[in-house]
C-alpha cells in the first residue's frame, strides 16, 4: 500500500511538473529578451550539451581511464558514451513520432507535414520534441553522478543550465527540455543498472509511445467525427461553457461530457492543433496498452504480457483510432478498467471492484450506458459460464454504488434540469434506443459486418482467436483457462452486441480489441512454450496470402478510385502482407523469433501506411475545405457570415474558427438575405452550384476538389 501511494504520489507529481512547464512554453516561448552577454553565454553551454562534444569528453574519460589504470574514471567514460547513444536514439525515435515544429515554424506547419512526409525531419525545424541537447546532457550527468556523486551538483547544474541555453536561444520549448531530461536520466539509469527486465519494460514502453503517437499532429481533422468533437471542444474553451456540450453554437447531445472535459483540458494545455485534438486519444491509448501489459503480467506472466501488449499496439484498428479525435479509445480504456478490476477483485483482492465502479463510471462519462452494460454483463457472463457465483460476491456493496452513482449522475442530473425533455429525446431515445434499433446517417450493413473490420483492423492476430476462443469456452471450467474465459465473453460479447444493432461503423466493436490481444497473446504464448495453436498459424498464412494476391492484382484491375495510389504502392503493401506469410510459415519450427519478426513488419506497415496512404487521402478529402475555412477566417468580419450551402462539413467551423450558417436547398433565399447585409462567404460543392441560382449570383473565388468558394464581390481574391 506504501508502496502505490508512493507511485501515485510520483505520478501526481510529474504531471503537476508538465502542466507547469506547458504554462511555461505559452509564457517564454519567442519572448525572452535577448542580450548579447547571455547570449553567448547560452551558446557556450548550447556547445557543451553537443553530442559530438560530449562523446570527445567520454571517449578522453576512457582513455584517461585506461592509461592510468582508474577503473572508476574508465567505467564513467564507457557508461556515459553508451548513456549519450542510448538517449540519442530515445530521442530520435520521439522526434520523429511528435514532429513537434520549433518556435517560429508553428504556422500552417501541418500543411508543410501532410505534403512533405518523411519518417525524420532532416530540416531541423520540425523536430523540437524532445531537446536532444539536454538529453546528453542529462544522460553524461547521470553516468558521471553515479561514479562522482560528490559532483553530482555540478554535473546536474552545467545539464539544467544547457536545457536553459536552449530554452533561452529559442530553439526549444521548456518542455522540449523537461522530457529531454527525463530522457537522458532514464537513458543513464537503464546503462548503469543493467536489468533486463527493465531495459524490457522502457523498450515497449518508447514503442507504444511511438506507435501511439506517431505524427498524430502531422495531418488535418477528418470529417465528420472527428471534426465535430474538436469544433465542440473548441467552443467549449472559446465560451468558457463546460456543462453543455454545444456544436456550431447550439446544444450537441450525442456524447455525454467527458470526452469534451478532456478535449477542452488538451487544447489549453497545446492550443487549438490537430495533435491537441488526437492527444486524448494517443494518451489513452497508450494507457490501454499499458495497463493491458500489467493486467497480463500480473496475471500470467511476462511473455503472454508482452505478447498481448503487442497484439493490441501492432494492429490496424489501435492505430486508426489513437490517430483519432473520437471517443473509442478513451472508451475502451475505462471499459477495460473495468473489467480487469472485476477479475482482479474475483481472484484476488474485493477491493479492486472500488476500481470497477469508478472506471464504469467513467466509462457512462464518455460514452453513455454502454460504459455500464459491458463491463457488468461481462461479469456475469463469466461467472455463470464459471459456476463459481462466489466470485462476484461483494461487487454490489452500497458504497461502491454509491460511488458510481456519485461519479456518473450529477452531470446527467444537471443536463436534465437545464434542457430538459430535449435531452432525454436526444441522449436516450435518439442515440440510445434508436440507434441500436435502426439505422442512423445511414450506417447501416449486414450481420457478418465486423468479421470483415477484424480482418483487417486486427491483422494478422486474428487468426489466433477461432481457437482461443474455443478453448476459452470449452475449458470454462478449467482455473488455468479463467483468463481465456474472460477474455471469451468479453470478445464475444461485444462482437453479438454490436452485430446485431442495425447502426454499424468500424470503430464500435474497438472495445473488443484488448480481450482480443490477451488471446492472441496467451494463443502465442503456447505456441512458443509447446508449439501448440498451429492452426492459427495456417490461418494467418492464408490470410495474408490472401490480402497479398489482392494487393497484387488491384492494379491491374480497371477501378475507379477518388485518390490515385501509385500501382507500386499496391505492391509494396502486398509484398508486406507476403512477408507475413512467409515469417508465418517459419513460426512453425520457429516461433518466437518469428513472431517478433511479424511485429516489426507490422510496425513497418503502420509507418508506410501512415507516410504514403493517410497523406494522399487527407489532401484530397479536407485539403480544399482547410484552405477556404482558412480564408474565411482571414477575410471575413466580425459581422460577416461563413455559410455551407447543402453540405455537412464540421471541419470548416473549427478551422475558420467560428459559426457557419447551414443553408439547405429549401431555404437558398436566405444567400440572398445575408448578401445584401454583410460580407458572405459560401462553401459549397461544384455539384450543387449548378442547382442554385441564388449561388450563381455570388461571385467565384475559387473552385476545387469538387469544391467552390463564394463570396460577395469585395472579398479579396483567393490566394
Amino acid at each position: 500500500m506504501i508502496k502505490a501511494r508512493k507511485s501515485v504520489a510520483v505520478l501526481i507529481s510529474i504531471a503537476a511538473i508538465t502542466i507547469l512547464f506547458l504554462q511555461l512554453d505559452n509564457i517564454l516561448a519567442g519572448r525572452i529578451p535577448q542580450f548579447q552577454a547571455f547570449v553567448a553565454i547560452a551558446r557556450l553551454f548550447s556547445f557543451i550539451g553537443n553530442g559530438g562534444f560530449l562523446i570527445a569528453v567520454c571517449a578522453a574519460l576512457y582513455i584517461l581511464g585506461f592509461s592510468s589504470k582508474g577503473l572508476s574514471l574508465k567505467n564513467a567514460g564507457k557508461e556515459g558514451a553508451l548513456s549519450l547513444i542510448l538517449s540519442g536514439a530515445v530521442v530520435h525515435v520521439l522526434k520523429a513520432a511528435f514532429e513537434r515544429p520549433r518556435i517560429g515554424h508553428g504556422a500552417d506547419a501541418v500543411v508543410r507535414l501532410l505534403e512533405n512526409p518523411s519518417l525524420f525531419d532532416l530540416t531541423g525545424s520540425l523536430n523540437s520534441f524532445p531537446s536532444g541537447h539536454t538529453a546528453a546532457a542529462f544522460a553524461v550527468a547521470y553516468a558521471l553522478s553515479r561514479r562522482y556523486p560528490r559532483l553530482s551538483i555540478f554535473f546536474y547544474l552545467t545539464a539544467a543550465l544547457i536545457g536553459a541555453g536552449r530554452v533561452y536561444l529559442g530553439s526549444h520549448y521548456p518542455t522540449d527540455v523537461l522530457a529531454g531530461a527525463f530522457v537522458g536520466v532514464c537513458a543513464g539509469y537503464l546503462v548503469a543498472e543493467r536489468a533486463r527486465e527493465k531495459r524490457l519494460i522502457a523498450g515497449i514502453a518508447l514503442l507504444i509511445l511511438f506507435i501511439s503517437f506517431f505524427k498524430t499532429g502531422g495531418f488535418l481533422l477528418f470529417d465528420v467525427d472527428e471534426a465535430v468533437f474538436s469544433e465542440a471542444s473548441r467552443e467549449m474553451v472559446e465560451t468558457g461553457d463546460y456543462i453543455t456540450p454545444a456544436y456550431n453554437y447550439e446544444p450537441r447531445y450525442d456524447k455525454p461530457i467527458l470526452i469534451y472535459w478532456l478535449m477542452s483540458a488538451s487544447f489549453k494545455l497545446f492550443g487549438l492543433t490537430e495533435f491537441a485534438a488526437r492527444f486524448t486519444s494517443s494518451l489513452f491509448g497508450s494507457l490501454l496498452v499499458f495497463m493491458t501489459f500489467l493486467f497480463v503480467r500480473r496475471v500470467k506472466g511476462d511473455k503472454p504480457a508482452y505478447l498481448a501488449s503487442l497484439a493490441l499496439l501492432l494492429s490496424l484498428e489501435y492505430f486508426v483510432y489513437t490517430h483519432s479525435a473520437v471517443t473509442d479509445m478513451t472508451l475502451a480504456f475505462f471499459i477495460s478498467a473495468s473489467v480487469y478490476s472485476f477479475y482482479l477483485g474475483a481472484f484476488e483482492d474485493k477491493k479492486w471492484f472500488t476500481a470497477f465502479w469508478v472506471s464504469s463510471a467513467l466509462a457512462v462519462l464518455t460514452k453513455g450506458a454502454i460504459g455500464l452494460i459491458f463491463p457488468l454483463v461481462i461479469a456475469f457472463l463469466f461467472v455463470f459460464l464459471s459456476k463459481n457465483p462466489s466470485r462476484i460476491k461483494g461487487l454490489f456493496r452500497p458504497k461502491l454504488l454509491a460511488l458510481f452513482l456519485i461519479i456518473s449522475v450529477p452531470w446527467f442530473a444537471v443536463q436534465f434540469y437545464i434542457n430538459g425533455w430535449e435531452f432525454f429525446n436526444a441522449f436516450i431515445i435518439k442515440h440510445h434506443i434508436q440507434r441500436y434499433s435502426g439505422v442512423v446517417s445511414s450506417h447501416g450493413g449486414p450481420f457478418y459486418f465486423y468479421l470483415g473490420v477484424l480482418l483487417l483492423g486486427f491483422f494478422p492476430w486474428v487468426a489466433f482467436l477461432p481457437g482461443a476462443l474455443y478453448r476459452g469456452l470449452k475449458e470454462r471450467l478449467n482455473p488455468l483457462s479463467d483468463l481465456y474465459l474472460l477474455s471469451s465473453v468479453w470478445f464475444l460479447f461485444v462482437l453479438v452486441f454490436f452485430s446485431v444493432a442495425r447502426t454499424k461503423l468500424p470503430n464500435y466493436i474497438f472495445p473488443l480489441f484488448p480481450a482480443g490481444a490477451i488471446l492472441a497473446g496467451l494463443s502465442i504464448d503456447g505456441l512458443i512454450e509447446d508449439r501448440k495453436g498451429k492452426a492459427g498459424v495456417y490461418l494467418m498464412i492464408i490470410i495474408s496470402l490472401i490480402f497479398a494476391a489482392a494487393l497484387f492484382i488491384l492494379p491491374s484491375i480497371e477501378i475507379k478510385m477518388d485518390v490515385p495510389l501509385p500501382a507500386l504502392f499496391f505492391y509494396a503493401t502486398g509484398s508486406i502482407f507476403l512477408t507475413v506469410a512467409v515469417l508465418s510459415i517459419i513460426s512453425l519450427s520457429s516461433p518466437l523469433k518469428s513472431v517478433l519478426a511479424i511485429c516489426a513488419v507490422m510496425a513497418g506497415l503502420i509507418i508506410f501506411l501512415r507516410l504514403y496512404a493517410l497523406p494522399p487521402v487527407n489532401i484530397f478529402l479536407q485539403k480544399t475545405l482547410y484552405d477556404y475555412s482558412k480564408y474565411a477566417a482571414k477575410n471575413l468580419s466580425r459581422k460577416g457570415v461563413l455559410a455551407t450551402y447543402e453540405l455537412n462539413k464540421p471541419s470548416v467551423a473549427f478551422y475558420a474558427g467560428r459559426k457557419t450558417i447551414k443553408v439547405e436547398k429549401s431555404a437558398e433565399c436566405d444567400i440572398k438575405e445575408y448578401a445584401k447585409r454583410t460580407d458572405l462567404i459560401v462553401i459549397t460543392t461544384a455539384t450543387k452550384y449548378g442547382d442554385s441560382e441564388e449561388l450563381k449570383k455570388l461571385k467565384i473565388l475559387n473552385a476545387s476538389g469538387g469544391y467552390m468558394l463564394l463570396g460577395t464581390g469585395e472579398m479579396p481574391p483567393f490566394q
